[in-house]
């Protein structure tokens, strides 16, 4: 039987994130079946997931996918900067994979590792990410859509915390996170 890997608070949210990628791909095995069984993991994650479409949904509306890709392919690219790419701890990098997102570093340049072709490849994004809204954006929206954009990515972030700290509490009950 192989041995169970036991990581501290610094392997999960410090070093660098392609080490924080290389914990959370090496967890991912190990957890997916054990949390696919976690009766309220499971149902957190289902409604993160909820959360998220509905965010999606909001800044659809907003067309921030226009935003975004005009800024970002501007001399010196947007706010995905290669600098973000580090925002992303091992507990996010876990629910991503664990909700099916294919979690991989997909490029070496300028930009964040995590942005492809079509965007953000996660569905649960850092705080920074989902919080920062540029002058475009908020110059281009008008005050209730921003106000509705505000609570939808409050209600996200608030499910994701809730669903880190339940995942922390039960890598800690395992003996998979010391700290």
């Amino acid at each position: 039987m192989k041995a169970q890997a036991c990581f501290s608070l610094q392997d999960f949210y410090g070093g660098s994130i392609s080490t924080r990628l290389g914990v959370a791909q090496r967890l991912y095995p190990e957890l997916a079946s054990e949390l696919a069984a976690h009766e309220a993991f499971t149902r957190m994650l289902a409604q993160a997931a909820i959360l998220e479409k509905e965010l999606a949904q909001t800044m659809a509306a907003l067309d921030l996918g226009a935003l975004c890709t005009v800024c970002g392919a501007k001399s010196g690219g947007g706010c995905c900067s290669s600098f973000m790419a580090g925002e992303n701890d091992v507990p996010q990098l876990l629910l991503n994979l664990l909700a099916g997102v294919p979690v991989a570093s997909l490029r070496e340049d300028a930009e964040c590792c995590f942005l492809g072709e079509r965007g953000c490849l996660f569905l649960f994004k850092p705080m920074f990410c989902l919080n920062y809204n540029c002058q475009q954006i908020r110059l281009g929206a008008a005050s209730a859509r921003m106000q509705k954009l505000d609570q939808a990515t409050g209600k996200l972030l608030q499910q994701q915390y809730a669903l880190e700290q339940l995942l922390l509490e039960i890598l800690r009950k395992r003996g998979t996170l010391r700290g």
